[in-house]
């Protein structure tokens, strides 16, 4: 299938763009059949130039210009159709935080767990060194009974 598009030409910074023929497999700026006018959005006398008698000829062929190319071609005097995306509403931040209305929302003093503080580490601690030295009681007291053996 053939399409009409642009195929970027120029420097850096400084776009100049070919509208061509091309087969709508081939890549932007790869193999094409014919160039058909030239858009230069910085050029301030003459920005668009079309051979309007070739693009009528390739689209009576089947070519179909792309979106860009339409808008373009629409300013010279073509009528095409131009066939705006559909894109999904934007999500604002204050719905991101916000959880799903299925979902029941919780009460956020239940959601709060106590965290632990210095002091309740240190009772930790304080109650680890204790169970250790009764451990190691223990085993003295084994080791004394194994030597009375």
């Amino acid at each position: 299938m053939l399409v009409i598009r642009l195929s970027r030409k120029g420097r850096r910074n400084r776009p100049m763009y070919r509208i061509v023929v091309a087969e709508h497999s081939k890549p932007t700026d790869g193999k094409f059949v014919e160039v058909v006018g030239t858009y230069n959005s910085i050029a301030q006398d003459q920005p668009l130039l079309v051979n309007k008698e070739r693009v009528e000829y390739w689209m009576s062929q089947g070519a179909k210009p792309s979106n860009t190319v339409a808008k373009l071609l629409n300013k010279v005097g073509f009528d095409l159709p131009i066939i705006q995306k559909q894109k999904p509403p934007k999500k604002s931040k204050k719905d991101e935080g916000q959880p799903k209305e299925s979902k029941p929302e919780k009460n956020k003093a239940e959601e709060v767990k106590p965290e632990k503080t210095s002091i309740d580490a240190d009772e930790n601690k304080t109650e680890d060194l204790k169970k250790e030295p009764e451990t190691k009681v223990d085993k003295s007291a084994n080791d004394n009974k194994k030597e009375n053996d």
